[in-house]
């Protein structure tokens, strides 16, 4: 196994309701771990419910709401072996404000790349908000590359918000940015709306903000994956 094998740890960050990803989760885990890397989550539940995931696919027709509740009963099981998990639960369920949240994720997530980096190389995979959060503080911290499915440069049902792209202008960080060119989050007009730094890649798939796509269409996704991070 090389040395970039054993180092590297890919850190998932995902949208605020993650739940959401629940089938594109699974595509990019199937990825990860054909890299022999460690993968590790911003949730640090995030590994227990994705097995339960895992678990529910296997059959069919199982009601949303037995879904949302199942979630909800293995995060209570997380949190009785690892206490500080109910302060994690606490803030992301009551921070509504979505500059509230941001914040409280840019702190979480500085922390857990805080910790990884002293012995990895972090590879961070993120989703629409998840690679906000994660360039937010990128500069700050040791990190490889930022992927980022589905950038969200202004939320549909706002007006304009700056504080979501202005410091893409200035990262120093790595970053792909991987957007669906009907993204309603910002589609293929965000090429020419809003300036880049010479750190940041754009590519462009047939897609929109929830990354339905066919096998072809993944297969250019980890293509272009792989020549960012190697």
């Amino acid at each position: 196994m090389s040395k970039k094998s054993i180092n590297s740890v890919f850190l998932f960050a995902g949208r605020d309701d993650w739940q959401k990803d629940t089938g594109l989760n699974h595509v990019l885990v199937n990825y990860t771990k054909r890299k022999n890397s460690k993968i590790v989550w911003e949730d640090p539940a995030g590994g227990f419910t994705y097995k339960l995931r895992q678990i529910e696919s296997h059959f069919k027709n199982i009601p949303p709401f037995i879904k949302k509740l199942n979630l909800r009963l293995s995060q209570i099981l997380y949190a009785l072996t690892h206490w500080s998990y109910f302060i994690y639960l606490y803030e992301q369920l009551f921070n509504r404000k979505e500059e509230d949240l941001v914040k409280v994720r840019c702190k979480r997530l500085k922390k857990r790349i805080q910790d990884l980096s002293a012995k990895h190389e972090v590879i961070i995979i993120s989703r629409s908000s998840g690679g906000r959060v994660s360039s937010l503080i990128a500069d700050e911290l040791k990190i490889k590359h930022i992927i980022c499915l589905g950038y969200p440069f202004q939320n549909p049902d706002n007006g304009v918000e700056p504080e979501r792209y202005l410091h893409l202008e200035n990262l120093k960080t790595p970053m792909l940015i991987i957007q669906g060119i009907y993204d309603e989050y910002g589609g293929i007009e965000v090429k020419e709306k809003y300036r880049y730094s010479p750190n940041i890649d754009l590519y462009f798939v047939d897609a929109d903000h929830g990354f339905n796509v066919d096998a072809n269409t993944w297969a250019e996704i980890y293509h272009q994956i792989d020549k960012a991070i190697r």
